[in-house]
């Protein structure tokens, strides 16, 4: 028999005061580190990627693909630990996105890239400053839009206002202000007042630069000391620019800016539209640094928006539409409820077949086990946040951590039964099954243990998991061997009701002990007639009993090979802020872009009226429409309270594709859907192909499309070539050389023309704002006005450009994607797993249709 007087289960339950001690340890520690620990909604990982971005006013993709984005490939081809280098050449600008190998640092690999991105010298005049960073995830906390019957440039004023008030508030460190089109003073001056007044845009913007400028001019030596000399005459707003001197005519008379030239102190070019429930809106973003809680930003933020709302001027609101807080706390009242629950549940269970006291001691061990995890969460070498995976743990653990306790407690009060209640008879019930029920629990340990030494970008999800359910178990040890049986030893013996006794409480224990009674003569029946025949039978044919479970084994194989049970790398999970993304032809206009943004933003609005009719409940609480740019837009909504929704997000949006309405001119329009949805062209299935052959490359993405196109389950079919554009080309004349003109004299002259020329930048409340110069909209809106442009020969004559230059219109390239050194052409769609398994789907494609789209484009090949 075991000895009741050794061993550290026999200290603490003879020592019920250390045993006590450390149970309100454990509950005092979890109770304060509960209200301090860091609450995010998901864990913060890693992302191994590092972003490239240059801009180049001016240049095509054919140039920016020669001068930039080659070089930089070249360029990084000396540093290790690139998995993948992805570069975009478009008009304007070049950016790249490279991918870390996971087994590298990659701060190092990151000061690798800059390095030799830095020693790049050959770099086109004319490039802005290359910029290199490391993506990095942030909290989401909230989402504010600023809305009213106003106008924009009203809304921006007043929202940049607000962003340095909330810049300026405690714990908030992560902060962006989206108000559409950024500010910029036009110079627009028509080409009869330059022949009027014998100037080019090069003397006006030397004026420009001449006059608006601050300047130091030097200091005065004096006996009291240095007096600095400064001119300031930097011109900030239109009225000032208007007032500049521009020349002086032979009489004298000072001609200004403003006598040959309109001043438009306004908005960049394009339409600006961003609303918010049909209202013009700006729009904030509020998020959390790695070190923060985002409920703690989230109650200064919103203390902030509920007092500002009281000083708005009438007709506009201020409010949070996107807050991540309530879906936090909704999972973490969710885990609340179920320890609530599965405490009670326990405690029921357990008294209906033994004592109710020890039922109760039991049941404590939850909130042990709970807030001894909380206590040991925040350590360095765990460093573990309240998160929706790391409160995923909590529920998955919850039926598990009390089996131990109910493992010890039943078998001491089974000895107890038998031998009487004391404290000898409860440490040695406790005791008998003490190391079975250990090795239990380290097995589960074990299990749990190997996605806690990940130390991959998205190793913070499984620690999550992790270290939450070996934390639990290790305290559940500690509860049920250390705590548990000095509550038991303590544990008076059961009482006797004296017959015909009639105080409510013996009435009570009479009441108990006759539903025991009986619960216990039902199991005990069962456990006769069923159980313990079934397992003599067992036992006798055990080889039978193999094979059977051997067979179900093979069946479960056999489900899965037939395609019954489907696998799924990723389950999707419902997004609470669906959006429908819209990608124009590169030639379409803005006025086309917003005209397709808001017939799809009417199809939603009549896919929501229709299911309100059929359920009762709308969908859709609030929508923000936003024009992104000439050729993209973008529909966020916001979706009612789960509880009050009449079908999930998938449902929803095959609604939304269905009632699509055929747009002329759209490219693609994707619908996502899935939270973790939306990668850089990669969706549940995707395809590279590379070639050197631009038109073979092309015709096999269409054919790659064309099929995925007839596949059942697969939507969304998109891929990463951009559409081609009209380009005007030029080729010299004889003349052109003839009078000392150049290639580049010429293409500068027609940037200037039809792109403008950039005078300067000014600083205006804190804002970069460029002060451009360019002829009015109607000399520069249409391709026939190409021949008409005016070239100035270096001895100051005028030619047209259709004298000095062969003009052709032909279709040009708008974007160049590059990956690993090759043109490529990304094919991706999304797989209704419902109906189509997306590992086989892909698989099936990589077998049998890529082999033979490849030989019959041989210049085009796939990645392996």
């Amino acid at each position: 028999m075991p000895d009741t007087n050794k061993g550290i289960i026999a200290w603490f339950a003879r020592n019920s005061v250390a045993a006590n001690l450390l149970m309100i340890i454990i509950i005092l520690g979890g109770l304060m580190t509960a209200n301090t620990i860091r609450k995010q909604f998901f864990p913060q990982v890693e992302i191994n990627w590092v972003q490239f971005s240059a801009f180049y006013p001016g240049a095509a993709p054919q140039e920016v693909e020669e001068g930039i984005t080659i070089k930089v490939e070249e360029a990084l081809e000396r540093v290790q630990g690139l998995k993948r280098v992805i570069t975009y050449s478009n008009r304007n600008s070049a950016s790249g996105y490279f991918r870390i190998e996971d087994s590298y640092d990659p701060q190092v690999v990151l000061d690798e890239i800059k390095s030799e991105i830095d020693s790049i010298s050959s770099f086109p005049d004319g490039m802005e400053r290359p910029r290199v960073e490391r993506i990095k995830l942030r909290q989401e906390v909230f989402y504010i839009s600023l809305y009213g019957d106003v106008s924009p440039k009203q809304l921006k004023e007043l929202g940049e206002k607000i962003h340095d008030e909330l810049m300026q508030l405690p714990l908030v460190n992560i902060t962006d202000f989206y108000g559409g089109l950024g500010y910029e003073v036009a110079i627009e001056v028509s080409k009869d007042r330059l022949r009027e007044y014998n100037l080019t845009f090069s003397d006006v913007a030397s004026a420009v630069r001449g006059y608006s400028r601050n300047m130091s001019a030097g200091q005065i030596k004096a006996e009291n000391g240095y007096i600095n000399l400064r001119v300031q005459n930097q011109a900030y707003v239109g009225y000032e620019f208007e007032n500049l001197p521009l020349i002086t005519l032979e009489d004298g008379t000072n001609v200004l800016l403003g006598d040959v030239a309109t001043v438009i102190d306004g908005f960049e070019e394009g339409i600006q539209y961003s609303k918010f429930n049909g209202k013009n809106s700006v729009t904030f973003f509020i998020g959390a640094s790695n070190d923060q809680s985002m409920t703690d930003v989230a109650k200064v933020v919103k203390q902030y928006v509920n007092d500002k709302q009281q000083t708005l001027p009438a007709g506009l609101k201020l409010e949070t539409w996107v807050d991540m807080t309530y879906y936090l706390e909704g999972r973490l009242d969710l885990m609340l409820d179920s320890m609530k629950s599965g405490a009670v549940l326990v405690f029921i269970m357990l008294a209906l077949f033994l004592r109710v006291r020890l039922a109760f001691w039991v049941m404590m061990g939850l909130p042990v086990c709970f807030l001894g995890t909380l206590l040991f969460m925040p350590m360095a070498m765990i460093d573990v946040t309240i998160n929706v995976i790391s409160l995923f743990a909590f529920i998955l653990v919850l039926g598990i951590v009390v089996d131990d306790a109910i493992v010890m407690g039943e078998s001491a009060h089974t000895e107890c039964e038998k031998h009487g209640q004391n404290i000898d008879n409860v440490i040695r019930g406790v005791k008998r099954v003490a190391m079975p029920a250990t090795f239990g629990v380290l097995t589960t340990i074990a299990a749990f243990l190997p996605i806690t030494l990940d130390d991959g970008p998205s190793s913070a999800f499984g620690q999550s998991i992790g270290y939450v359910v070996i934390l639990c178990l290790l305290f559940s040890l500690v509860e049920s061997k250390l705590i548990l049986p000095a509550h038991l030893a303590r544990m008076k013996p059961k009482t006797i009701v004296k017959p015909g006794s009639k105080k409510p409480l013996d009435l009570l224990r009479l009441a108990v002990n006759a539903l025991q009674y009986r619960v216990d003569n039902g199991l005990q029946y069962v456990i006769r007639h069923w159980y313990h025949p079934s397992l003599t039978l067992a036992v006798k044919y055990r080889y039978a009993v193999i094979m059977l479970f051997i067979s179900f084994i093979l069946i479960c194989a056999g489900l899965y090979s037939g395609g019954i049970i489907r696998y799924v790398g990723q389950p999707k999970i419902p997004h609470d802020f669906p959006r429908v993304n819209v990608e124009m032809n590169v030639d379409a206009s803005e006025k086309a872009t917003l005209a397709a943004a808001l017939a799809i933003e009417q199809a939603l609005y009549d896919v929501d009226k229709a299911i309100e009719a059929e359920y009762g409940q709308r969908m859709i609480a609030d929508m923000q429409v936003d024009l992104e740019g000439r050729t993209s837009a973008n529909i966020m909504t916001k979706l009612v309270d789960p509880e009050m929704r009449p079908m999930d997000t998938f449902a929803l949006a095959e609604r939304w594709r269905q009632a699509m309405p055929t747009i002329a001119g759209v490219k693609s329009f994707t619908i996502q859907d899935n939270l973790f949805g939306g990668g850089r062209d990669d969706g549940d299935i995707s395809f590279r192909l590379e070639g050197k052959n631009d038109a073979q490359l092309v015709a096999a993405a269409l054919a790659l499309k064309a099929k995925l196109n007839t596949l059942k389950g697969v939507g969304d079919v998109n891929d990463s070539r951009q559409s081609n554009a009209k380009e005007v080309q030029f080729k010299l004349k004889p003349l052109a050389n003839g009078v000392g003109l150049t290639l580049a004299d010429i293409a500068t002259q027609v940037s200037a023309s039809f792109y403008g020329m950039e005078a300067q930048r000014i600083l205006r409340n804190g804002e970069e704002i460029k002060v451009m110069l360019r002829y009015p909209e109607a000399q520069r809106n249409a391709i026939t006005h190409v021949t008409e442009v005016m070239i100035q020969t270096p001895q100051g004559a005028e030619i047209p450009l259709s004298e000095l230059a062969e003009i052709e219109i032909t279709q040009g390239v708008n974007g160049i994607r590059r990956e690993n050194g090759n043109r490529t052409i990304n094919v991706w769609a999304t797989v209704d797993a419902a109906q189509a398994e997306p590992f086989k789907l892909a698989q099936d494609i990589r077998d049998n249709f890529i082999p033979d789209l490849l030989k019959q484009y041989p210049r085009v090949k796939s990645e392996e």
